[in-house]
């Protein structure tokens, strides 16, 4: 036996789930089933075969310490019950299913029918695939799940793939109106699916059922549930809660330092910049762990260039290296690299291997930290091997690689990024307690919380709907448990992935969606802007700039407010961005509410996502069969098929009707998999006269030929437009469309085309109003934030929205600590400190300030402060200070704002508060 399988299997032993005295273990037929409460409202359900195992290495739970909990046992001729204080479960003797009551005998959820265990082989690997059917009552919502790209916020009667893709990240726990949630502890492919009668989770690979059900009053406790089990989130430094700048990317130092210096020159509020991939110059060198001197001739004394102008600087770093790097030499040496080789040459390590990222981490460290890096973006988490960009591709392409060092990919599908980050993350806090570690990363599992990693939503397209779908995916990545979420401000690319802004980042129309998508920004936990094509700074939106430096700064007038959110996510396990339901469980309206959230507990966003100013350009659509004829005059087009990109070796010849292919499961025979060239060729034959742009989907080389002139590229990208090009309805064209391919793995090829009468509605002027249709969730009194009128809640309304503001509600009883304008987080105290108040309800905000940076948190160095509003007497107590941190201000001073009509409003500090106070640390009470 290898040691290491042996150190595997010693570490598989010890890692199974302790025994207590907390629960139950029956057998129904063929079915094992135990049932253990961890806690008073947490029972983990595990249920395996008689011819499986009940034994399971977890790598999202890393709760041990089981307390002995008072467990009340009863058992008859049809069942077992267990309960604790909080939850009771029934098991039934005759098909192992399972019911979970609350205290009061109410139903929380059923399962329904016996458990399915399919015997499944995966190359070395045995298991099952598994399936648990459940039963929803009728009105609950489900969310969480990470986030995916579907469009819509609550699952019930909807359908989720839960598989690592580009812009999709998984996590298996789901939460429900009707006081659960649902962590399914198993890491192949997962679906859950609500579309049919009976609702179900599944799985592709596993020894046994494994889930935990989790109750709470609320969604707040029942995440802390999940935490509990998973781990907790990590603060960030101060500095992470500011604006980040970035894009696809800087070429050069001098770039970079360029765009730092005129932020500063400018006074345009920002804390963070980011380098994307190629400072290492070239994909032979790609993630090599150093500067090219070329380009980046002093790094380190670039970070500390960049330290001494307030700035925090990341940098883009991948699971993936390229051939001519000593770390992929390294790596091969020790027979850490996966075989197949990447899209761009490079090869991805085995991140399940702890000896793999401990020699990752030995080059990550003499490479790029030793030059004063705050911090890693780990981009292509899923791996993405070979740019497969679906779910479907991902799971094929990973699963061909066979295993990695814990098993097979079938079995451990989704788990990368949550290994990855584990270990680097902990490499990092070995290293240093001075400075907070932040990870950005492209995908998320069930505990990845607990090593400081922000998940971003992937290589997105710009479009309209593109950015709205984005609300729900950060939403139910959120009520997943997994609290720091952002997405490309602007998009990764304007013209392709969905995108229709092919004419580029200087189209007012582009100008105006990006303005959008910066609001929205403004108010998810990570405020971040990055993409390609075009560059991302603030001052490069001429009309809409100043309207961008608007809402940066009310970002940073809100850092007292969201920083001591963040505490509140690392101290009691709570969520910034919340969907409605998590507020307002009461009032079912809100279980559908897909583009509306409440950031904190005090501020629902209502971002805008329409058009109003001016009209994007129309989506191409595929060129359908009826528009081709081949050379004899048949349907379709005559395809030639060559298995080297130039055309030399001819492989299939056949009729294709359309040009339409995407071979992202295995390619055909007629193929090769690294290397393939297509020729269309036939007749063209549209049935509108004007103008038309061929749009065409695919990778590498790609060329259209009409009546023998090669059509110019007017927009290449990822995707291609060609030159627009006026056509005659009824005419027939000759066609020739080429394709070379270069690419490993996935493939396509999609010809589209805009016709005129998508030219026609283009030149049409838009005619939306500047409003918005707002919810206004009931059981609350609701505040305009820019201008002090206030509604009822429990009905829709429309607010105005122009393209300078959104529509933002603050609901009655909140309190807003708001600092001073700023241009950097930590440019000076949060003195004098606004604080308004929004009468009409009791409320209470707790004030948290510490040193910035660094774990002198975890030690109790930290400063709160608690603000108490009575709304019957008409009274504001600021409570004792608690705590105190080197460099507190010892005396502050605090402007009190009763927000009403046109006072205490929008983002201006209030010119004449109600009531200002010196503040020493003893409590206070005002009288209003």
């Amino acid at each position: 036996m290898k040691r290491s399988t042996l150190i595997l299997l010693l570490f598989l032993t010890s890692a199974l789930y302790p025994q207590t005295n907390n629960g139950v273990q029956i057998k129904a037929g063929d079915i094992y089933v135990k049932a253990v409460f961890y806690s008073e409202n947490i029972v983990r359900v595990l249920k395996w075969h008689e011819s499986g195992s009940e034994n399971k290495l977890s790598l999202s739970v890393i709760f041990k310490n089981i307390p002995t909990l008072e467990i009340k046992k009863t058992s008859d001729a049809d069942g077992t019950i267990i309960s604790s204080s909080k939850l009771k479960i029934v098991i039934s003797h005759k098909d192992g299913s399972v019911i979970f009551k609350d205290p009061s005998d109410n139903i929380l959820l059923k399962e329904t029918g016996k458990a399915e265990f399919i015997p499944e082989v995966y190359h070395n690997d045995s298991g099952f695939t598994i399936k648990q059917n459940f039963e929803f009552s009728k009105d609950e919502g489900i969310y969480g799940l990470g986030q995916h790209q579907y469009g819509y916020f609550n699952y019930r009667g909807k359908k989720a793939v839960l598989v690592q893709s580009n812009t999709d990240a998984v996590n298996p726990f789901l939460i429900s109106t009707n006081g659960y949630g649902i962590l399914w502890d198993n890491y192949s492919k997962t679906i859950f699916d609500d579309t049919r009668n009976t609702p179900y989770l599944w799985s592709g690979m596993g020894d046994n059922i494994d889930y935990y059900f989790i109750t709470g009053e609320n969604m707040d406790k029942i995440i802390a549930g999940y935490r509990l089990l998973t781990g907790k989130a990590p603060l960030y430094g101060k500095w992470a809660y500011g604006y980040w700048q970035s894009k696809e990317h800087y070429d050069t130092q001098a770039e970079l330092m360029g765009v730092a210096k005129k932020y500063r020159k400018l006074g345009i509020p920002i804390d963070n910049i980011i380098q994307d991939w190629d400072y290492w110059n070239g994909a032979a060198n790609w993630s090599g762990m150093f500067f090219d001197k070329t380009l980046f001739p002093s790094p380190k004394e670039m970070c500390d260039s960049l330290h001494n102008m307030n700035y925090h600087i990341i940098i883009s770093i991948w699971p993936a290296l390229g051939p001519n790097t000593e770390i992929y030499a390294d790596m091969a040496k020790h027979g850490f690299l996966y075989r197949p080789v990447g899209w761009a040459g490079f090869k991805y390590y085995d991140a399940f291997n702890p000896a793999a990222n401990d020699l990752y981490w030995k080059y990550l460290k003499a490479g790029l930290y030793s030059k004063g890096l705050d911090g890693w973006w780990i981009d292509s988490t899923e791996p993405d091997v070979v740019n497969a960009m679906t779910k479907e591709s991902s799971e094929y392409e990973l699963k061909k690689m066979g295993g990695n060092y814990l098993g097979s990919w079938a079995r451990y599908l989704n788990a990368f990024s949550l290994a990855m980050t584990s270990d680097i993350h902990k490499y990092w806090r070995r290293e240093t307690s001075d400075r907070r570690a932040y990870i950005l990363t492209r995908s998320t599992y069930a505990g990845q919380q607990r090593n400081a990693a922000t998940t971003w939503s992937g290589d997105i397209g710009a479009s309209w709907d593109v950015y709205k779908r984005q609300i729900a995916a950060g939403l139910n990545h959120s009520m997943s448990g997994i609290p720091y979420w952002t997405f490309d401000i602007g998009a990764f690319v304007l013209g392709a992935y969905e995108g229709v802004f092919m004419n580029g980042g200087k189209d007012p129309a582009y100008q105006e969606l990006y303005t959008r998508m910066f609001q929205l920004g403004t108010f998810t936990p990570i405020f971040r802007s990055h993409g390609s094509e075009t560059p991302r700074e603030i001052w490069e939106f001429g009309e809409f700039t100043p309207v961008l430096i608007k809402f940066d700064n009310l970002r940073y007038r809100l850092l007292p407010y969201i920083y001591s959110l963040a505490w509140q996510v690392t101290n009691n396990d709570y969520t910034i961005m919340r969907g409605l339901p998590m507020d307002f469980q009461n009032d079912k309206s809100t279980y559908n509410i897909d583009d509306q959230f409440i950031f904190g507990p005090s501020m629902m966003i209502c971002p805008v996502t329409e058009a109003m100013y001016y009209r994007p350009p129309e989506k191409s659509v595929p060129i359908k069969k009826d528009h081709f004829r081949t050379i004899d005059g048949k349907a379709g087009l005559n395809a030639q098929y060559f298995k080297d990109p130039d055309f030399k070796n001819l492989s299939k010849e056949k009729i294709d009707t359309t040009i339409d292919f995407i071979w992202y499961t295995g390619r055909p025979d007629y193929v090769t998999d690294s290397a393939y060239s297509v020729r269309w060729r036939g007749k063209l034959i549209p049935d509108e006269s004007g103008k038309h742009q061929f749009h065409l989907i695919s990778y590498d080389r790609k060329r259209v030929i009409l009546n023998g002139d090669t059509l110019k590229m007017v927009y290449t990208s990822v995707e291609q437009y060609t030159e627009p090009v006026e056509l005659t309805a009824g005419k027939e064209y000759d066609l020739i469309v080429e394709v070379q391919n270069n690419s490993t793995g996935a493939a396509k090829m999609r010809l589209f085309w805009k016709t005129p009468s998508a030219f026609a509605k283009e030149d049409s002027k838009i005619a939306t109003s500047k409003e918005r249709k707002v919810y206004l969730p009931k059981g609350a009194v609701w505040f305009d934030f820019w201008n002090g009128k206030k509604y009822e809640g429990g009905a829709a309304r429309l607010f105005e929205s122009p393209i300078d503001k959104i529509p933002i509600l603050i609901k009655a009883g909140s309190i807003i600590p708001m600092g001073p304008f700023v241009q950097y987080s930590s440019e000076k105290p949060a003195d004098p400190l606004e604080i308004r108040i929004y009468p009409g309800a009791d409320g209470a905000f707790t004030l948290y300030e510490d040193e910035g940076d660094n774990y002198n948190y975890e030690k109790g160095i930290y400063s709160t402060i608690d603000f108490r509003w009575n709304d019957k007497t008409k009274t504001l107590t600021i409570g004792k200070r608690n705590g105190e941190f080197p460099g507190m201000l010892k005396e502050r001073a605090f402007n009190i704002a009763i927000v009403k009509e046109n006072h205490g409003t929008g983002i201006d500090i209030t010119a004449a508060p109600d009531k200002s106070v010196t503040y020493k640390g003893d409590e206070i009470t005002l009288q209003f």
